[in-house]
């Protein structure tokens, strides 16, 4: 049975609409919007039905509040009140809410309404994961063209899991409160195979010369991440419900970028730099440097630990690499 939560600071109302949905879904009734945030975070409802005039957090701080929780703001909002101006429902809708029902209202058309919405919703979650499921896919065939071209021998597929690793301790330790949530990690391991994208714009003469660059070759190999970005940018712009794809042209845009400023193609520095960009930076070199490569031999995992430590404010953001220290064996077990 699906679960209404249902807010409002008069408990006469609330009783009367649990009485009205009691026969359809299950409710739960919350007085203030502290109380229905709480709620709701202990036992995720299907549908939120919000009065607009609360004390202390009304309808649209409420609204906020969901929308800015990535527990919740997915689940659709229903203004239900006693206020009719035109103007106050074209708040409503502005401000994000799906409809707007005016009180009191008979009990069949509260049910059809809420009913109506919780259909448009499953319905878009079908769609979403078919439209996901078709992107893993665009994703998986770009990485093994990726892999094909550049002869990594599996790196696009071992950063996500790096990235993975990085991102949880980094989660853990709440390092970036507020900037990193359990669903951006996500969109970033999602993203993250897709970081060298634009290597495929790159002359093989270059991109598998088995010696050293010269600095022209150096300047076209650099183009890759901007490259790269744009090819994202199309599918982005393409597919813009994939939230996913907006994190991959980032992380392609930024993933060499520098804390210091000395990377490429912007020179941004410190939290400039994108955060997905950064995580990526980390689990790109760490691969990097102990793989096998046409032009130089692998490190081992100790060599590399340390040879990223050695760039810690310099080419890393200090407190990834303080992290990559605290899990450096489970990304040697990662690899």
């Amino acid at each position: 049975m699906k679960r209404i939560l249902v807010v409002d600071d008069t408990l006469a109302l609330l009783k009367q609409t649990e009485m009205q949905l009691a026969s359809f879904y299950e409710t739960m009734l919350a007085k203030s919007g502290d109380i229905a945030l709480k709620i709701a975070r202990q036992k995720r409802p299907d549908l939120f039905l919000l009065d607009m005039e609360m004390p202390g957090m009304d309808g649209f701080q409420l609204l906020t509040k969901i929308q800015e929780d990535p527990r919740l703001s997915t689940i659709p909002v229903i203004f239900y009140t006693t206020l009719a101006d035109t103007a106050t429902q074209v708040r409503a809708y502005q401000a994000g809410a799906r409809d707007f029902i005016v009180k009191p209202t008979v009990k069949d058309v509260l049910i059809y309404r809420i009913g109506l919405h919780l259909q448009l919703t499953e319905y878009l979650g079908r769609m979403e994961q078919t439209v996901s499921s078709l992107s893993g896919i665009i994703t998986e065939s770009f990485v093994e063209l990726i892999n094909y071209r550049y002869k990594m021998g599996g790196h696009s597929e071992r950063v996500p899991r790096f990235c993975s690793v990085l991102g949880r301790e980094l989660l853990k330790q709440n390092s970036f409160a507020g900037e990193l949530t359990p669903a951006d990690l996500e969109l970033i391991v999602q993203a993250s195979p897709l970081h060298d994208i634009g290597n495929i714009t790159i002359p093989d003469k270059i991109l598998l010369k088995p010696g050293p660059l010269t600095e022209k070759e150096r300047d076209m190999m650099k183009k890759h991440s901007s490259r790269g970005a744009k090819i994202l940018e199309h599918f982005s712009l393409r597919i813009p419900t994939q939230r996913f794809l907006h994190y991959a042209k980032l992380i392609a845009l930024t993933h060499h970028e520098a804390w210091d400023g000395g990377g490429y193609p912007s020179g941004l520095a410190g939290n400039a730099i994108p955060l997905c960009g950064r995580i990526t930076a980390v689990a790109d070199v760490y691969d990097d440097i102990t793989s096998e490569r046409v032009y130089r031999s692998k490190m081992d995992h100790d060599k590399a630990c340390r040879a990223i430590t050695q760039e810690k404010g310099k080419r890393f953001d200090p407190r990834i690499v303080d992290v990559f220290q605290a899990v450096a064996e489970e990304l040697r077990a990662a690899g």
